[in-house]
């Protein structure tokens, strides 16, 4: 029996069932101050437009400056006090021309660690929400410049970091996601998600590669087996248990994503046991994270027969009963409902009434069917 139940407010239903959709990550701004990777966008709930287009990304927001005049100096020597402006100041929405965005790619060539750092953190901040200006950054050859800037060949790992999270904003426009895919990335994502190092600047650098990897996931079919490679969801599987929370969400939401109609990799998943790893991010005090986790595991059961049988033997009916019954977030109810569908039959009617669950089933838009599921006939039709 087909997972048949209809889109939630916070996801769209894929073409082979209950798959849940959440928002793609960005790395959003980079400060110099700001040592712990900026906005996080994975905790903000789909907008309207993420759910309809279903490309996870935002559209691009023109400045009330208008576009920033191009400097009369070459390229590769933009004026200092103009990149400080771009790298400390609120630039994530304003559209600059291609010839600032082709000076910083410039500087990021250089050898001078400091002023590659403030080029990198003016561009990630730049290709946070302008679609403009990521469009001109991947023409001016800023994708190979980053991924060389992130590999473990290089011992500057704020570098690393800085480097990796604008990767991620760059990753929010399909024509970018294969060029970055193509550009050899995911391994050197790979390597950041196994890394040893326990610094503020690899904890950063390891939730923005999570995030990259969860963003060049998102509509791109081809490129889900690249990502799911034993390393890359072995490396994903230990961030489940990381003692960072935001890394422990991008990681959920890399394994919700990469996961979606691809019945092999729901297999791979739930052989290496994410089944329970996730199961214990359901009692976080973390909406975001419990959300997460809750649609990654809605995803692994839908239309997987084994991976039901694997989550209920866990008990995840009940676990996911009690989050629907305890949290007062929509967004997280949403989850646990669609996780509940994809997981119950008509043999489990008794016991979902007994639980007093089917009232509120029945509320939430993704489980409003769930009479037909379990073999209620509405009172019309006694």
């Amino acid at each position: 029996e087909d997972d048949g139940a209809p889109p939630a407010d916070g996801g769209v239903s894929s073409e082979e069932g209950t798959d849940k959709k959440e928002k793609a990550p960005e790395a959003g701004k980079e400060e110099a101050v700001k040592e712990a990777g900026g906005k996080e966008e994975v905790h903000r709930k789909p907008s309207d437009e993420s759910r309809s287009s279903r490309s996870g990304k935002k559209g691009a927001e023109k400045g009330k400056d208008g576009q920033t005049p191009a400097p009369n100096e070459k390229n590769d020597n933009l004026p200092e006090k103009m990149m400080s402006e771009l790298a400390f100041s609120g630039t994530d929405s304003k559209e600059v021309s291609p010839a600032v965005i082709q000076g910083l790619v410039q500087i990021m060539r250089e050898s001078r660690q400091e002023k590659r750092k403030k080029a990198t953190i003016a561009m990630c901040n730049l290709c946070c929400e302008s679609s403009v200006n990521r469009a001109n950054a991947g023409a001016a050859g800023a994708v190979p410049v980053l991924i060389e800037m992130m590999q473990d060949s290089n011992p500057d790992l704020q570098i690393q970091r800085l480097a990796t999270a604008c990767i991620c904003n760059l990753s929010a426009d399909p024509p970018l996601k294969d060029a970055i895919a193509q550009g050899g990335a995911i391994p050197h994502l790979s390597k950041l998600l196994d890394t040893n190092e326990d610094s503020v600047d690899a904890r950063a650098a390891t939730a923005h590669a999570a995030a990259t990897l969860w963003s060049l996931c998102v509509d791109m079919e081809h490129i889900k087996p690249m990502v799911a490679q034993p390393h890359t969801l072995k490396a994903l599987l230990k961030q489940l248990r990381s003692p960072e929370s935001f890394v422990r969400g991008q990681a959920c939401g890399c394994v919700g994503e990469v996961c979606i109609g691809n019945k092999k990799i729901k297999g791979q998943l739930s052989e290496l046991g994410v089944i329970p790893a996730l199961m214990e991010l359901l009692d976080e005090t973390e909406p975001a994270t419990q959300r997460l986790a809750a649609s990654a595991l809605c995803n692994l059961s839908a239309n997987h027969d084994e991976n039901k049988k694997l989550s209920r033997q866990a008990g995840l009916l009940d676990a996911l009963v009690r989050l629907l019954k305890a949290t007062s977030d929509e967004a997280v109810q949403s989850a646990a409902a669609g996780g509940l569908y994809n997981l119950v039959s008509s043999a489990d009617r008794e016991k979902l009434q007994s639980l007093g669950v089917i009232d509120l089933l029945q509320k939430v838009p993704i489980s409003r069917n769930i009479n037909v599921r379990l073999g209620i006939k509405d009172k019309k039709e006694k």
